[in-house]
This record gives structure tokens, sequence and C-alpha cells, in this order.
């Protein structure tokens, strides 16, 4: 898939009132645990990890994987691991609690640098095999531009769904836009459904919420790639109320520059928010302002 080139017409809701608590830790080291490569959140006494209600945004949620699987691929592991220990140490541990425990910790007033001391130094609760990581993401990634390619089969729009699925890894047999070409037009639709019975199924789950005293139900979630899952599903199916949480239209692009996935602000935007490819971006601007006044100066 050619990434610097825009992705306009794809819209992903949120992913809903699903409430947990997610954890950003200060620091992380690299280990081994039955003979994989891990890497283990750390704990100092003092230093907290900081402690968010609720999940990021489904849109952002799968634009990141997706862009760390890009990142991580052709890498090696020891690599792969320090580049999940900065993604984490930026946004959050890719694990969610397990029972809830930080809502246990924060009712009973028990002694925080105890809970965390033991619990992520002493248990090694916190930790994340490498392997395992790469493998699910770029799972993810071939799941995610699966489902654009087939949204963009069923309009219609079959060169945007082979630009789109470029960039995905898989056997020959296994291929979306192989089987579409070679099936006729009568069969085509039977193509899109074994595709799609292939996306992981969503598991469901009876929770107490503390704050309001109900119970409701959820997706089962443990991890940020079980949370993107939800967030794609969301976006795939006409009945899942996929836009309610943001109330309209929210258009994915590729940069121009660096070629990663991002939320659109506006019709008009080619380049994602870093500093580097704005940069480029105003470049781009200035020489064809020049351009233009050059043009101008040469017609009078």
């Amino acid at each position: 898939m050619d990434l610097k080139r825009e992705l306009t017409d794809y819209e992903i809701g949120g992913i809903g009132d699903i409430k947990k608590h997610t954890l950003r830790f200060h620091s992380y080291r690299i280990g081994n645990e039955d003979g994989k490569l891990t890497i283990f959140a750390e704990y100092t006494p003092g230093q907290f990890p900081k402690v968010y209600k609720g999940y990021p945004s489904g849109q952002e949620l799968l634009i990141e994987l997706c862009n760390l699987n890009l990142e991580l691929r052709n890498k090696p592991p020891e690599e792969c691991a320090q580049i999940l220990i900065q993604w984490s140490m930026e946004n959050i541990h890719p694990y969610y609690f397990y029972g809830d425990d930080v809502a246990h910790l924060e009712m009973n007033n028990d002694d925080p640098n105890g809970f965390w001391d033991c619990m992520v130094n002493m248990l090694e609760s916190y930790r994340v095999f490498v392997e395992d990581m790469v493998r699910d993401l770029e799972q993810l990634y071939t799941d995610t531009m699966t489902a654009f390619a087939i949204r963009s089969l069923m309009e219609g729009k079959a060169a945007d769904a082979q630009r789109i699925y470029d960039g995905v890894c898989v056997p020959e047999q296994e291929n979306l836009i192989r089987d579409w070409y070679r099936t006729d037009s009568v069969r085509r639709p039977l193509v899109l459904q074994r595709f799609i019975e292939k996306i992981p199924k969503l598991n469901m789950g009876l929770e107490y919420d503390l704050s309001t005293g109900q119970i409701q139900l959820q997706p089962s979630v443990k991890s940020v790639v079980d949370a993107a899952y939800f967030g794609l599903a969301r976006f795939m199916a006409v009945n899942a109320n996929a836009l309610d949480d943001y109330g309209g239209k929210t258009n994915i692009a590729f940069c121009q520059a660096c070629g990663k996935a991002f939320i659109k602000r506006g019709n008009r935007q080619k380049y994602c928010g870093t500093l580097e490819c704005q940069s480029v971006r105003n470049k781009l601007k200035s020489k064809e302002y020049y351009y233009r006044e050059r043009a101008k100066r040469g017609t009078k």
C-alpha cells in the first residue's frame, strides 16, 4: 500500500463507553521470561503510574497501532523491544488491569507505594512478550487493511482496494484481491463474507460499574489490540452506531510526507501534525507561492 497517497473515504467510530483503568509507566526494562524476550514495567517509589479511566478514542488508537506495526516491521527483536517501550511510555501500557485492582486500591486507601512495588516489581504483573505483541500488531494491521479494502470493493472501487491492500503481507492463497479477481461477479459476495469472518470475534461480558452501581454489558478487552478491534468492528458494522461518540464523519488520511495515517481535521489537510511534516508542508507552500508570483510577473 502506498501510504503517501491519501485515504479519505473511511469513517471509524469511537469505542463507546467502555470504562477501564489504563496505566502509563515511567520506565521499563528488557528481560526474559520462559525463554521469551519480554519488557517489564518498573516502579520507583513515589513515581506512581499515571492512571486513566477509559480508553483513547477508537480512531486514534487504531491508527496509532497500525503505524506502530509499520515501524516494527523487519526490525530485530531487541530493537522492537525498545520501540514498544518508547510507545508505552508515551501512550499507555499495552495490557489493561485485570480485576480493576486500581479501583480497589483507591476505594480502600491502601499504601500505594507498597501496592505498586508488589504488583510491578515483585509480581511483574505488567509485562509484554515482544514477539507476541509484534505478531498481534501485524495481524491487526492485516485485518484493518482488509476491512478498508472490503469497503472499497463493496463501493465498486477495486483500484482503491488494491492500493489499500498493497501493504498486507499474507500468503497468496489468503490474498483478498487475488480471490476477488479470480471469482466471477455472482460469487464475489462469498469472497467478502469469507474474509470478514476471518476477523477475530468480539467477546462480551457483564461488568459491575463501581461509580454507578449498575451492571453493564461490555466488550471484554484485555489489551490495546483488543480495544482497536472493537473500534474496527464498529466501523464495519452498519448496526453498531459507529458514529455516536463523535456525532459526525471522521476521515482517515495518509500523510504525504511521512506516509503515516492520521485523523483529518479539514477537507484539504494532506499532512499530519508532526513538526517535521509541517515543515515539509510549509516549505512546499513557500515554493508554490514563489512560482505563482514569478508566473504572475512573467505575464505582465
